[in-house]
């Protein structure tokens, strides 16, 4: 949220009158402005000279960036001083694509091979108290989505050495909902929710043997599909003739409907919040 602007104009202008114009050609420039010129001109050559020696190991990525750090030069950004500009760097590293040229803030939902709907994070870290902010589109979709169930939960994992349970046992034990949303999804185009993190909450941790999670746990109500000759999948539809004559047919909701469900678990990293004196700006933590 806090851009560092690097690239500057540097021209420089100056008004001209119609014997100044005439007389360019003889004109010449000062002294600080060509040494500005050389040093622009080495320092691209440079920039050059690294493109052609070290490419991407990834060529999809594109060209490297004249703002990306250049192995030999001081990074452009200092090291966080403080916890809180720690956590601010971690949350605004967290949202840039990977090598991967994968996006961690957008997964595809499939079913069988065919798409069911997209879910889009604004980012995918945050701090407690915040509020999440997340979208499901089911635009482009190939099987149809009769509701949503999410819940904002986190859960413990043991490491099998010390562990005495098996982790579906230790999921069931530790798992807690902090935050709910279930909302029909017949005919929509897209939904919305946005669960709020509690602030007394525990932020996400990792040790040697225990580590806590927090995920985006989604469960879908799909119909049942069925395939018929080895082809494409079909499901039942969701009205039912009841009568017709010349005047026409009436439809009815059908009484029963074949429907399965699946869940998938989108990881969300939470951080605690720094905690300090107005009085000793110097002292500062994390709530626990």
């Amino acid at each position: 949220m806090s851009p560092y602007i690097i690239l500057r104009d540097q021209a420089r202008t100056s008004s001209l009158d119609a014997n100044s114009l005439l007389s360019s050609s003889t004109a010449k420039k000062p002294v600080n402005d060509s040494k500005s010129d050389e040093a622009a001109l080495s320092e691209f050559l440079g920039y050059v000279d690294n493109l052609l020696e070290k490419p991407r190991q990834n060529s999809s990525l594109g060209l490297l960036s004249p703002t990306e750090t250049i192995p030999g030069r001081q990074p452009i950004t200092e090291e966080p001083q403080t916890v809180k500009e720690a956590i601010d760097l971690a949350i605004l590293r967290s949202n840039i694509t990977g090598f991967s040229n994968q996006s961690a803030n957008r997964f595809e939902i499939a079913r069988s091979g065919r798409r069911v709907a997209v879910i889009m994070l604004a980012r995918p870290a945050y701090r407690l108290g915040e509020t999440i902010s997340a979208i499901i589109d089911f635009k482009n979709s190939n099987i149809p989505c009769y509701s949503v169930h999410v819940a904002l939960e986190t859960s413990e994992k043991v490491d099998p050495a010390i562990a005495l349970r098996s982790n579906a046992s230790i999921y069931r034990v530790t798992r807690k909902v902090h935050a709910s949303f279930a909302e029909n999804a017949l005919f929509a185009q897209r939904l919305s929710f946005s669960p709020t993190i509690p602030p007394n909450s525990t932020p996400e941790f990792i040790t040697s043997g225990v580590s806590l999670e927090w995920k985006l746990r989604i469960e879908f109500i799909t119909p049942r599909l069925t395939f018929e000759d080895g082809e494409g999948a079909e499901w039942s539809e969701l009205l039912e003739e009841i009568s017709s004559d010349d005047r026409g047919i009436i439809l009815a909701a059908i009484e029963r409907l074949p429907c399965e469900s699946f869940e998938v678990a989108v990881p969300v990293r939470v951080y605690g919040t720094v905690s300090g004196s107005s009085d000793s700006p110097d002292v500062e933590g994390l709530v626990v």
